[in-house]
């Protein structure tokens, strides 16, 4: 008797491992979907608002917030050309543009009483010289790109030069010896007054040390 106990349960016991290995032995047959209830709740959080900003696009508003800053002085021909040129000589591109307004009125082909040409009404004798610091071969002072570009070039060598903007200013229209009278002259004074004029924004600490 108890030897029949113990075949049946075999039997039912080898059934039982049967039909459990049954999906196994018949790929056809799926699993149960999951029900919704096991599945992960989602995050609390998007993803995605967690991830830094596109340094494109914080340089894009950059510059677009830069050209509306000197919306007032510059031609809009012009903004990206001064915003672009100012960045990359690490100066303030209201400061150029406060220049040009005073040096040409953005008049590309005016020419100075003294001979001086293009936005930023340079010498061709400081042409030659900032030309060569850029190792320009072949340019054009009366380009709006070139003028630009040296003129800033010009304005960023005086500012690591002189004591504050005014002074490097005066010397940037009248030569060294402007230096020593830069808090009267009547240059520095004008471009200062359109550069530091910002409506809505605060005077930059620059500003403050002219």
């Amino acid at each position: 008797m108890l030897r029949r106990l113990r075949l049946r349960r075999s039997m039912w016991a080898a059934i039982a491992v049967g039909i459990l290995s049954a999906p196994a032995m018949f790929g056809g047959v799926a699993a149960a979907p999951a029900e919704a209830s096991d599945l992960l709740p989602p995050p609390d959080v998007d993803p995605r608002e967690t991830l830094p900003p596109d340094p494109i696009d914080a340089e894009t508003r950059q510059i677009l917030n830069q050209m509306n800053a000197i919306a007032d002085l510059a031609p809009e021909e012009f903004r990206h050309l001064v915003v672009s040129t100012a960045n990359q000589y690490s100066v303030d591109p209201r400061l150029i543009a406060a220049i040009i307004t005073v040096e040409s009125e953005w008049d590309p082909a005016v020419v100075g009483s003294y001979g001086e040409l293009g936005l930023m009404q340079i010498l061709p004798s400081t042409g030659t010289w900032l030309t060569g610091l850029a190792n320009l071969k072949e340019y054009d002072l009366a380009d709006p790109a070139t003028s630009v570009m040296l003129g800033t070039m010009y304005i960023h060598y005086l500012l690591k030069e002189h004591a504050n903007t005014q002074a490097a200013l005066a010397v940037y229209n009248g030569g060294p010896r402007a230096a020593a009278t830069a808090s009267t002259n009547r240059y520095a004074n004008k471009v200062m007054r359109l550069y530091q004029n910002r409506p809505g924004l605060l005077v930059t600490l620059l500003d403050r040390a002219a």
